[in-house]
């Protein structure tokens, strides 16, 4: 029997839906849909007929860490199975709970996979002595650095579970962005908000590295420019929180409705 595999996301795959019989097909589908809302990235395999270890040989072959099985016989349920450092795992959830669950595997797994990368960039330079390091030296003095504090402002109440689907967006979307920056500064913040590409690019005027008189005087020039909304004052507060009263030295401003970020140094 043919296998179809629809791939929608370039580069490395995190889970695979896997329909097992041609009747949880339509269940499938929707589970996959929810996954790419969600910003995860995820493969869909229609009516898988071939044996655990053929699927398993595949994953491994293409770098997927995860597979979720939907069947009839499992009701509302679906199996999750994962490839984790070396050693495979199996958990029964609730459909309706698929996303947040692999939205906090996937953060875990960013975040892991930055402090290993940052220590072992640590431990590869030696001292002047010519030994390394301590390591709970490195983790005290780096640890504050691994992961950026994501704040999270919408024009509307988020429920928990999607604000950390905007969490895990913004953290995988700045990975590569974020881990090149921490080597001039470990004062950094990201501010995801619900604004077009445009006005991120006009937030682009404010001043900040005067006084507060100064940053007033360019967030009434950028207002007059713009439709008068509450959230933009919003965001306007929090960035004279970060940048004036915190004296953060970078902050990163997000759109995670166009996927476009700007930084203000």
């Amino acid at each position: 029997m043919l296998c179809f595999v629809l791939q929608v996301t370039v580069g490395c795959t995190d889970l695979l839906v896997v329909s097992v019989g041609q009747m949880s097909m339509g269940r499938a589908i929707s589970i996959i849909q929810k996954l790419w809302n969600a910003g995860i990235a995820a493969e869909i395999m229609y009516d898988w007929s071939q044996s655990q270890e053929e699927l398993q040989e595949y994953c491994r072959n293409s770098g997927i860490m995860y597979i979720a099985l939907v069947s009839d016989k499992e009701g509302n349920h679906v199996k999750v199975k994962s490839f984790e450092k070396e050693r495979q795992t199996e958990k029964r959830i609730l459909e309706s709970d698929l996303v947040d669950h692999m939205v906090q595997k996937l953060r875990t797994k960013v975040l892991e996979e930055k402090s290993i990368r940052e220590s072992s960039d640590i431990l590869s330079i030696p001292n002047l002595k010519g030994s390394f390091p301590n390591t709970s030296v490195l983790f005290e003095q780096h640890g504050a650095a691994i992961v950026p504090n994501v704040s999270v402002l919408s024009p509307e109440k988020l429920s928990s579970s999607v604000r950390r689907r905007h969490e895990i967006q913004v953290l995988s979307r700045l990975q590569t962005f974020l881990t090149n920056l921490e080597q001039c500064s470990n004062e950094i913040e990201i501010l995801a908000v619900d604004l077009p590409k445009e006005t991120i690019l006009n937030f682009m005027s404010l001043e900040y590295e005067g006084d507060e008189q100064t940053f007033c005087a360019t967030v009434k020039q950028l207002m007059s420019g713009l439709p008068k909304q509450r959230y933009l004052k919003c965001v306007c507060d929090e960035i004279y929180k970060i940048k004036i009263e915190k004296r953060i030295s970078l902050l990163v401003l997000y759109s995670y409705r166009d996927d476009f970020y700007k930084v203000l140094f």
